[in-house]
């Protein structure tokens, strides 16, 4: 066996491992989105109701728990990105409720969040999904409706 597919395998087995580990903690919240494994291994967090100027202590915790996937993207708020950035991750957004009555009265946000949420999850494509808080579809839920200022 070439050393490749040695590195390939391990890699494939430290995945494996780690969803297992998550998995006995978190069922509850967390879904395997994919039986089958590709090279790269992605986890995809959902941390969009952070308010704390830091990242909170529950997000730091995942983080630390998905350190062995190659990839992890965590969706939240902008003001999180150097952090993320600091921790070597990727990070994606979506707009604030705050953010939503600037934009235009005549915008159809739910669709808009809808189809951003869509093509955040086909561009990574992750093996992992977690969520901190509401999920990314409770989000879309709880925003003031396209039509209000």
């Amino acid at each position: 066996m070439s050393i490749k597919r040695s590195l390939r395998k391990i890699g494939l087995r430290v995945a494996l491992g780690s969803i297992r580990k998550l998995e006995t903690n978190t069922k509850h919240s967390a879904a395997l989105l994919s039986e089958h494994r590709r090279q790269g291994t992605v986890a995809l967090v959902w941390a969009l109701d952070e308010a704390d100027d830091h990242l909170s202590s529950a997000l730091k915790s995942q983080l630390e728990k998905l350190a062995e996937f190659e990839t992890t993207v965590v969706v939240c708020p902008p003001r999180y990105f150097s952090a993320l950035r600091s921790r070597g991750l990727f990070f994606e957004t979506l707009p604030m409720s705050s953010d939503l009555p600037r934009c235009g009265a005549s915008a159809n946000w739910d669709l808009y969040l809808e189809r951003r949420i869509a093509r955040i999850r086909e561009s990574w494509s992750p093996d992992f999904e977690f969520t901190i808080g509401s999920s990314p579809e409770g989000y879309v839920q709880s925003l003031p409706s396209g039509d209000q200022t």
